[in-house]
């Protein structure tokens, strides 16, 4: 049987279908959102890039000439040849095609362009056919010839016509078997993904999505830009409108959740310097204040089973900071402590019942170095279920009480796996830019926040934001940035390559170039020895998170931690040949060490902080300042002589990587809020603190660093935001 179709009018047919998907090698395109499916990290595709496609398509396997592409492309506009340029650099991009020779577009040199790839029509009234030119002996291309592509096991979506032609059934029958081993999961697979696909994809963010009981419809943020503020907004999980539910335009909006009997949803509201909690009906109407929460950052929060009260967390004791979940009554407007076992400087948050009211997910330990923990209702039997010790951005219960859905940062950039409660198997769905996800209590559907927001290394001028720009140019994502100690270059992490790895920028020359390569290992939290010809990074791989240092030169690693060290980061000790190196465990039992002589016969270790969070050594001052949990704010600890004092309680193991140590001063943020933020400049001696300059910007990653004389800021804000609600089906394996 055929299963390509060559004759051009049935090609210009298939093309012409409403809601066209289409197969390119290794990538799915949806033609109508210009978005790559299998990479949903990148930007839209521009109108010019996917109609490039489409004509080569029309031809695949055939050179369409340049003058043909600009002729039927750019019908009617004077342009250059340069337009063409971009639009095929782009789609190269897009498919990642670099390889010798191109996978997906050859070029013909002083002619024109060819398609190689394989393209299969996936949805409309033809999905399932090839479209595809014969083989060189003339025949024609059947089931037995579809390549073997290393692909995620994603199902396409099923086409939403209610009837299709009997050719095109005929087609599909035959492929399943031809694409049997690509549908199938693999021996280890508990779970597959099916029917994945955008929500929404209106222009603008859109967040935090919250399911229905019985999964049919969705509420979330949606960013109005009239107001400057997110609203809340809900729809059915089919296409349909979006309805408004509250009246408000002048505060922000976020975490809808819904009743367990679906016919309220709690809400968080924030404006300047507040953050209250509200109720209001499912369908619209008259709201109804809970009252304040108590740290915007942490108010996330669930319905108990019986509909009466929120489960959330907050700090019982303020002074200590530790997060621990408590109960807050709807009806009396009481909150009371939820009773389990924690350590006092456990930080617990992010607590959902599982649909049948038994047990207890939650978070423990604040990014990036958490895991999930499970618990009774009653609190008792609390134990650890995941082993990522990484940042976890949202878990959700699967309708069988038995499995959670979660987004991690544990190979690199956020991407959602699932979790067996009760063996701890955890299994990756090959779904990446996706965070905060949620199911629906009954049924097999999962909503989440597709990313596509991109962070790009800028400078700003103090006083002077008009002056802000961006440096080292790319369309990939950038993260904690370091200076040099000549201030020449800095180094930081950066997902431009596909995976993050550590980039180095040139700021005199303006020049950028990669520093580490490796697909499979994400690089970063990189440190500069005094010097400033050698860094200290970690290295993730899987569970695995260890020490390198780097030669700037040579680009040369070696590890300097242990197989079984959980390194959190690394920092060069004042005497030499000796490091810092902080080892996550549960609670207080991550440590600081000092290791001198590395990896010799003659390596010695000592605990110099228990629970560390965060430290940075004053190599000048002789000097180490640190944060920990259950420790009031930040320390300073004299190496000589180990006296130690509270420098100010204005930072603490919250602010993660958000402080400096500039010339013996301290540089930090404070007040971060959706789209601002303070930075201050502290003098330890005195205790002198003074506000250097207001952002107004979206602020991601906190990490930065300062220019000498505290001219300028190197960071890396949100630059582009364009976060849209995907969805998927999670069935179990062999479920039909």
């Amino acid at each position: 049987m055929n299963l390509h179709v060559s004759p051009q009018r049935a090609t210009d047919q298939l093309l012409g279908q409403p809601n066209l998907r289409l197969r390119v090698g290794d990538h799915v395109v949806d033609v109508g959102a210009l978005r790559v499916v299998t990479r949903p990290e990148l930007p839209r595709l521009t109108g010019k890039a996917v109609a490039v496609l489409i004509e080569l398509v029309r031809h695949a396997g055939s050179t369409v000439t340049r003058d043909e592409l600009l002729d039927r492309v750019w019908t009617g506009r004077l342009t250059t040849p340069d337009v063409l340029n971009q639009a095929i650099k782009e789609l190269r991009r897009a498919f990642a095609d670099d390889r010798k020779p191109p996978h997906y577009i050859e070029t013909i040199p002083k002619v024109g362009y060819r398609l190689v790839a394989t393209v299969l029509v996936l949805d409309g009234p033809a999905g399932g056919v090839f479209i595809e030119a014969p083989d060189e002996a003339g025949g024609d291309v059947t089931a037995t010839d579809a390549p073997s592509v290393a692909m995620p096991r994603v199902q396409p979506r099923a086409p939403r016509r209610a009837l299709m032609p009997v050719a095109a059934v005929a087609a599909l029958v035959a492929l399943v078997g031809a694409l049997a081993w690509w549908l199938a999961p693999s021996p280890r697979s508990t779970w597959r993904v099916e029917d994945v696909h955008a929500l929404t994809s209106d222009p603008g963010s859109e967040y935090r999505p919250h399911l229905s009981p019985d999964g049919t419809r969705v509420a979330f943020s949606v960013y109005d830009p009239e107001s400057r503020f997110e609203r809340l907004v809900v729809r059915s999980v089919e296409p349909s409108r979006t309805i408004r539910l509250t009246n408000a335009g002048t505060a922000i909006e976020g975490l809808p959740m819904w009743s367990p009997d679906g016919t309220r949803i709690a809400f968080e509201r924030l404006g300047v310097g507040y953050c209250e909690m509200f109720l209001v009906p499912s369908l619209g109407g008259n709201e109804r204040r809970i009252g304040p929460c108590q740290d915007y950052n942490f108010n996330v929060f669930d319905w108990t089973p019986d509909g009466r009260s929120l489960i959330f967390a907050e700090r019982p004791d303020p002074t200590r900071r530790a997060l621990a979940l408590a109960l807050w009554n709807l009806d009396s407007g009481e909150k009371h402590r939820f009773d389990y076992a924690r350590g006092a400087d456990d930080e617990d948050i992010d607590a959902h019942y599982s649909p049948d009211g038994r047990f207890i997910a939650f978070r423990r330990g604040l990014s990036p170095y958490s895991d999930i923990w499970v618990m009774r209702a009653d609190g008792s039997d609390a134990r650890r279920v995941t082993h990522v010790s990484a940042t976890i951005r949202g878990h959700a219960w699967m309708a069988d009480n038995r499995s959670i859905v979660f987004s991690s940062t544990w190979s690199g950039s956020p991407a959602l796996y699932v979790v067996d409660v009760d063996s701890g198997e955890m299994q990756p769905l090959g779904v990446g830019k996706a965070q905060f996800p949620h199911a629906a209590r009954t049924g097999d559907t999962v909503v989440y926040e597709l990313t596509r927001t991109q962070d790009r290394l800028k400078l700003l001028p103090i006083g002077d934001a008009t002056r802000l720009r961006v440096l080292s140019p790319s369309t990939g994502s950038d993260y904690a940035p370091a200076l040099s100690p000549d201030a020449r270059r800095v180094v930081f992490s950066s997902d431009r390559s596909g995976q993050l790895q550590l980039w180095l920028h040139d700021l005199a020359a303006n020049t950028t170039v990669q520093l580490t390569d490796d697909t499979a290992r994400p690089v970063l939290f990189a440190r500069w020895n005094r010097d400033g010809d050698h860094v200290l990074a970690v290295q993730r791989e899987g569970a695995q998170r260890r020490l390198v240092e780097i030669d700037i030169d040579s680009h040369r690693q070696r590890v300097l931690s242990r197989p079984d060290d959980v390194v959190m980061f690394g920092d060069y000790d004042v005497e030499p040949d000796s490091y810092l190196v902080a080892v996550h465990g549960a609670g207080r039992s991550s440590k600081l060490l000092r290791i001198e002589h590395a990896g010799t016969p003659q390596e010695a270790r000592s605990v110099l902080v228990e629970g560390i969070a965060q430290a940075q050594v004053d190599g000048k001052a002789r000097a180490l300042y640190y944060t920990a949990e259950g420790m009031p704010g930040l320390m300073r600890r004299e190496f000589d002589g180990g006296t130690e004092r509270l420098v100010t309680p204005a930072i603490g193991p919250d602010l993660g990587g958000g402080w400096r140590i500039v010339d013996g001063r301290i540089w930090y943020f404070s007040d971060l809020g959706i789209r601002s933020a303070a930075l201050h400049e502290l003098d330890p001696a005195t205790g002198a603190d003074r506000l250097v300059t207001r952002l107004d910007l979206l602020i991601g990653d906190v990490s930065f660093s300062v220019m000498p004389g505290g001219q300028a800021i190197l960071f890396a804000p949100v630059d582009i935001e364009d976060t849209d609600i995907g969805a998927l089906r999670l069935v179990r394996a062999g479920a039909h």
